[in-house]
């Protein structure tokens, strides 16, 4: 990928190609737990584009361009009650519609029946808020995905803000590769046992070199990264992915247990990624999941969301433990994604700078994917996938699959 195609795919405000395709989805704006009835309205971004989003007296939400109609200062300022969000500058208030219910210091009915806010479609489902800002000509269905057919307490979702750029992140997702490298800690305790001299037994992801196989699908494609298991000649440890346009992927847990993760732009170099984990088969335990990501850490706050980490200087990677317990110095899985996809904020490097080989084919796959989607899209073509209300079908899953077993039927 050269200089050229990565300015395309990771530019997302309005008028650019991928902005432009990215405006045909919904989208999360919100997690429901950020917004109480007659609570303090969010102040958030999406695709380059200020928002506020407020839930209103009887509980129903709005998501409001968030400057004033008025005179343009921020909504999120506002005082929201009695179904309305009420602007603290002239006293302006809006309904989650858009609709102006009074203007104090313009007295006219007639007025505020021709005047109405900027207001956007809203969607609330399995604890996510989502919007939709594109051509309302063109608004596509809001789809389904496996984690909306669990129940509710089977369910758990976080949202971290992060100083990067949602293509990093989400390649970074797709790359089966990494995780038994910069996720040691988690995923090869091998090391660890060998620091302290200890045995432990050999696992498949003591093979770092994964292959992998992919098939191209309806909502994007799906992939398998393959390791050998010790021991075994007849099966081998698989993990498939389902990759869905225009920002979503499921990683894989143990037995029913996944994660579908939204890499949303909040602008070209901010994120909102949503995790939503869950399971088929019992409640989530929320506060292990919290620890597992390190949402329980210092680096962020959960009433924000923001993960509290500045390129270069405040990372917070730990050398010292890098010695002895750490593999990567940082403090969990979460924040080492985020200090690798931080640290390629520089838009100046050459993509095609890369040494790419057979262990980047989900990331080669996943830029492929986007650039021809989003010519077709700039051709006159509907966003792929954009009318799929349907694609609880995509599905993960980490297991043994023996040979003469196919991945894909599974």
């Amino acid at each position: 990928m050269n200089s050229e195609q990565h300015r395309l795919l990771t530019q997302v405000g309005k008028g650019t190609p991928m902005g432009d395709f990215m405006r045909g989805y919904w989208h999360p704006v919100a997690l429901s737990s950020q917004v109480e009835a007659d609570g303090a309205p969010l102040l958030t971004w999406l695709l380059g584009e200020r928002l506020v989003v407020f839930r209103d007296t009887e509980g129903k939400v709005g998501v409001l361009d968030d400057h004033c109609l008025h005179r343009g200062v921020s909504l999120s300022f506002g005082r929201n009650e009695e179904c309305g969000l009420r602007c603290i500058y002239h006293g302006w208030k809006f309904a989650v519609d858009g609709r102006v219910m009074e203007t104090p210091n313009h007295d006219n009915a007639v007025y505020r029946e021709r005047k109405r806010a900027k207001a956007y479609p809203v969607e609330e489902r399995s604890g996510l808020i989502w919007t939709y800002i594109g051509p309302a000509d063109r608004q596509p269905p809001l789809r389904r995905f496996d984690f909306d057919r669990v129940p509710d307490d089977h369910r758990t979702l976080f949202r971290a803000n992060s100083k990067a750029n949602y293509l990093a992140l989400w390649e970074g997702g797709v790359d089966s590769s990494h995780v038994g490298m910069l996720h040691t800690n988690d995923a090869r305790p091998s090391w660890g046992a060998a620091r302290r001299g200890e045995e432990v037994e050999s696992s498949a992801w003591d093979s770092l070199a994964p292959t992998y196989e992919v098939v191209d699908t309806d909502y994007g494609y799906r992939y398998v990264a393959f390791r050998g298991i010790p021991g075994r000649d007849d099966a081998r440890h698989a993990r498939a992915v389902p990759v869905m346009l225009p920002n979503m992927r499921i990683i894989p847990g143990h037995l029913a247990f996944a994660i579908a993760i939204i890499e949303v732009p909040m602008n070209d170099q901010e994120t909102a990624t949503y995790q939503i984990a869950y399971t088929r088969d019992e409640p989530v335990d929320r506060d292990w999941m919290r620890a597992f990501l390190g949402f329980n850490g210092p680096r962020y706050d959960e009433k924000s969301c923001e993960v509290t980490m500045s390129w270069p200087h405040d990372m917070g990677q730990n050398r010292a433990a890098m010695a002895t317990t750490s593999w990567s110095g940082f403090d969990a899985i979460e924040f080492e994604d985020v200090a690798m996809a931080m640290s390629l904020n520089d838009r100046e490097w050459d993509r095609g700078e890369e040494n790419l080989v057979a262990a980047d084919i989900a990331v080669m796959r996943l830029r492929q994917m986007l650039l021809t989607a989003v010519k077709k899209h700039q051709d006159g073509s509907p966003p792929q996938a954009s009318d799929i209300q349907d694609i609880s079908h995509a599905l993960s899953y980490d297991r043994v699959v023996l040979d003469s077993e196919d991945w894909k039927a599974l």
